[in-house]
């Protein structure tokens, strides 16, 4: 007699595989391949920390000066090569003058007695100046003629002397402080003196300006040659400021 015996699920080991062995071997292709590019992957930047950040930026602000120097350097103008000399103010009267080649610089002398003429020179004696300074500037007239002038400064001891030496100077006959020419300091031939063209003086608190100016090649007319000359002495007298005494 045959007995019914109980049925019981089939184990795993019993039944077919849960996936065939061609897929198993797909599956594990797969997770090696996956596997090769995670260590094959570049390792990520690590974050920047603060000091970088301000390093970097110190570097880039560096660069920005350095280029706008540079920009600001190219578009500054260029000095020129023949840079003009500033002219001495000599030109702001009537006549243009220049500083004489005979005599680049001013002479000085403390004797103003031994450079002056007649009553002038008598007074010079008894009432001594403390400097005498004279200097030759030339000046062109209209007409091309030359015009010497010399330009002497008296510095008296006080304004009262100053102001009797000008009046001696301007009377007829009483000599004066004598003319780089008449003194023999410079040649202009064929002059002997610049006394006989035109006589120009002024006080100046102390000092006493005195001009007197003429050219070699004269007018027809005397009294306009003297008249022309007058007018250059008395432009020139603005010249004591620049010679100093």
């Amino acid at each position: 007699m045959t007995q019914n015996l109980p049925r019981f699920p089939p184990r795993p080991t019993d039944t077919a595989p849960l996936y065939p062995a061609d897929e198993l071997v797909k599956l594990q292709s797969i997770m090696d391949n996956r596997s090769g590019q995670q260590q094959q992957a570049p390792a990520a930047t690590p974050p920047q920390t603060p000091k970088r950040i301000w390093i970097g930026r110190a570097i880039a602000l560096v660069g920005v000066a350095v280029v706008s120097g540079f920009v600001w350097w190219v578009l500054q103008p260029t000095d020129p090569v023949d840079k003009p000399v500033a002219v001495p103010q000599k030109t702001a009267g009537e006549f243009e003058f220049t500083t004489s080649q005979q005599l680049p610089e001013p002479v000085k002398d403390s004797d103003c007695a031994a450079h002056a003429t007649s009553k002038t020179q008598a007074f010079l004696k008894t009432t001594p100046c403390l400097q005498l300074t004279r200097a030759l500037y030339t000046a062109k007239l209209p007409d091309g003629r030359t015009v010497y002038s010399s330009v002497s400064v008296v510095r008296m001891k006080t304004a009262d002397e100053a102001r009797q030496l000008k009046e001696i100077t301007e009377q007829n006959g009483t000599g004066n402080v004598k003319d780089l020419v008449l003194d023999k300091v410079v040649s202009v031939p064929p002059l002997n003196t610049l006394a006989n063209g035109g006589y120009a003086s002024e006080v100046r608190d102390r000092e006493v300006v005195i001009v007197e100016s003429d050219s070699p090649v004269k007018g027809d007319d005397a009294l306009a040659h003297n008249k022309e000359m007058k007018k250059v002495s008395q432009d020139a007298i603005r010249l004591a400021s620049s010679i100093g005494s």
